[in-house]
C-alpha cells in the first residue's frame, strides 16, 4: 500500500494472534494492514464493548475505505451502533487533525485525543486535554486536569472540568514492535478512557467518552 504512515505489519500480526483474545471483536477475510489492525488494535482496549456478527463487516469496511481513500482514514463506531463511521482526514492545523464522513459529521482530534465533533448531535464542542495527552503520549502514570465543553439549552458553552487517573499497563511485544495500553479514569464524570499506544507515542486505537449523552466512541487509525 501507499501510506503516508503505515502501520506496522508485524504489530499487525502480533495482535491478531495475541491481544484478540483478550476482550472483543477480531477480523477476518482477506485483512489489508489497516482492515486487521481495525479488528486487533481496537479489540484489545479494556471496556470496548464489540456486537455479535461484527467482526466480517468492519473487516470489509475498513479495506473499502483504504481504497477509497490515498490520505489519513479512520474508522470511529459508537457503542450499540450497528456499523463504524469511515473518515478522512480533510484538515490539519499543528496537532489538530479535522476527519469528516461522507455525509459530513466530523471528529477533531488533537495528538488522537478527541477535541470537538461536529454533526453527531449533542456535541462535543472543545476540549482541554495537554495534561492527559502528555502522560498518555509518554506511557507514564500520574493524575491529569481536563475539561470538555458542551452547549447548554441556552446556546452556551458550559465547561466539564474533570480529573483523571493515567495508568499504563504492560507493553506487548512481538517481533520487536510494542504497544503499550493507557487507561484513563476521570471523575466526577465516570468517564473510563482507554488507548493503544505506540512506541512512538502515537495512539492507534482508542476509545473515548465524548459526554453524558453520545456516551463512548471507539477509534481505530487505519492509515496516518
Amino acid at each position: 500500500m501507499s501510506l503516508k504512515r503505515a502501520i506496522p505489519a508485524a504489530l499487525l500480526c502480533a495482535l491478531a494472534l495475541g491481544a484478540c483474545a483478550r476482550d472483543s471483536a477480531g477480523l477476518g477475510a482477506a485483512p489489508t494492514g489497516g482492515s486487521l489492525l481495525a479488528g486487533s488494535l481496537a479489540s484489545a482496549l479494556p471496556g470496548r464493548k464489540a456486537k455479535a456478527g461484527a467482526p466480517q463487516d468492519v473487516a470489509t469496511i475498513a479495506a473499502n475505505a483504504l481504497a477509497a481513500n490515498s490520505g489519513p482514514v479512520l474508522l470511529a463506531q459508537f457503542e450499540g451502533a450497528p456499523t463504524p463511521m469511515v473518515m478522512a482526514e480533510r484538515g490539519r492545523n499543528g496537532a489538530m487533525r479535522t476527519f469528516i464522513s461522507p455525509d459530513n459529521r466530523a471528529l477533531i482530534l488533537r495528538d488522537g485525543m478527541m477535541a470537538g465533533t461536529r454533526g453527531l448531535g449533542r456535541d462535543l464542542m472543545s476540549s482541554e486535554t495537554a495534561e492527559s495527552a502528555a502522560l498518555i503520549g509518554a506511557r507514564k502514570a500520574g493524575t491529569a486536569k481536563r475539561v470538555q465543553y458542551y452547549l447548554d439549552g441556552d446556546g452556551l458553552e458550559r465547561p466539564l472540568p474533570m480529573t483523571c487517573t493515567i495508568a499504563p499497563g504492560a507493553p506487548m511485544q512481538q517481533q520487536g514492535v510494542t504497544v503499550t495500553p493507557v487507561s484513563e479514569t476521570c471523575a466526577p464524570a465516570g468517564a473510563e478512557n482507554s488507548y493503544m499506544v505506540g512506541a512512538d507515542g502515537r495512539i492507534l486505537a482508542s476509545r473515548q467518552w465524548i459526554g453524558p449523552r453520545m456516551g463512548y466512541l471507539n477509534i481505530t487509525q487505519l492509515r496516518d
